[in-house]
């Protein structure tokens, strides 16, 4: 089955004012080159914009969990069984993100006031923009795409480049998707491997959650049935079923058992992951760094 008729493209936009500027080279008083010497002038403190960049984080981080990267710059690939969940998922961030960037412009005079003082001699009016509205957006679209097809507008040498660059594409991402599922498992494993190992390590109820929502999603991700990893994932939503995580903090006995299972797993996930990547595979995945809050339901 082609893998088009499983699912499309998504593409989500998160506009934020960056309220920052480089400072001119001459306002650079030091004994150097200052073409060699690059300088960054905050408009407003950056606590200000937290709130707006942590939706941001939020969206970004909701929907890579619930997509696959794909092998062309600024999309991922989303199961059509996930479309509405993200959709909606969407339209909540949307309205969260508008009510912190309401409550950001409304304190804008504040925050410039603020900037003026603290800058002295090196604030400028003329920095900051008048509609500050207009330098935040939050926007996504969903993409169906499709092999080449004969047309008029594509010569016949075209269209069969084009075809083999597609099929390429598609080969890359099948390739892509089976690694990336397991790299977010074994992630996931051996956090709760680690974080289990011990009584004095602490953890959060988010770890089991978050793994959990893995094993939720699992299936409608797992495009390429990966079954060598759909039985680590079995064994390991038998382990969870029904695991507290009051009860994995108050029994030490409990809590030995389960790590010692989860151990398990993550020996078999060791031995399928020939050569295991030292960093997260995230293509397109957030880049800065937030708060990881979910949703609100």
């Amino acid at each position: 089955m082609h893998i088009f008729e499983n699912g499309c493209l998504v593409q989500l936009s998160v506009g934020v004012w960056g309220g920052r500027i480089k400072l001119p080279s001459a306002l650079l008083q030091v004994d150097a080159d200052p073409t060699l010497i690059k300088a960054t002038k905050y408009l407003v403190d950056r606590s200000c914009l937290k709130p707006v960049e942590e939706v941001r984080h939020q969206a970004r981080t909701f929907l890579y969990n619930k997509t696959l990267p794909f092998p062309i710059p600024g999309v991922l690939f989303i199961p059509k069984t996930l479309l509405g969940e993200v959709d909606e998922a969407f339209q909540r961030y949307q309205k969260i993100f508008e009510n912190k960037v309401a409550e950001f412009a409304d304190n804008y005079d504040l925050f410039m006031n603020t900037a003026r003082l603290r800058l002295n001699g090196l604030f400028n009016p003329n920095d900051y923009p008048t509609e500050i509205r207009s330098k935040f957006s939050f926007a996504w679209r969903f993409l169906v795409v499709d092999a080449p097809g004969h047309s008029g507008v594509l010569t016949p040498e075209i269209y069969n480049r084009e075809k083999e660059n597609f099929q390429r594409t598609i080969k890359e991402f099948q390739e892509i998707a089976v690694t990336t599922l397991r790299v977010r498992f074994a992630e996931l494993v051996d956090h709760i491997v680690d974080r289990l190992s011990g009584e004095k390590k602490v953890f959060r109820d988010s770890m089991i959650n978050n793994i959990k929502e893995f094993l939720n999603d699992f299936e409608k991700l797992n495009i390429s049935n990966d079954a060598a990893l759909g039985e680590e994932v079995a064994r390991c939503r038998a382990i969870l079923s029904g695991v507290d995580p009051k009860a994995l903090r108050s029994d030490q006995t409990f809590r030995k058992g389960v790590a010692q299972r989860i151990g398990s797993v993550q020996e078999t996930l060791d031995r399928m992951m020939i050569a295991r990547p030292k960093r997260k595979i995230r293509l397109n995945a957030p880049q800065e760094e937030a708060s990881d809050h979910r949703i609100p339901a």
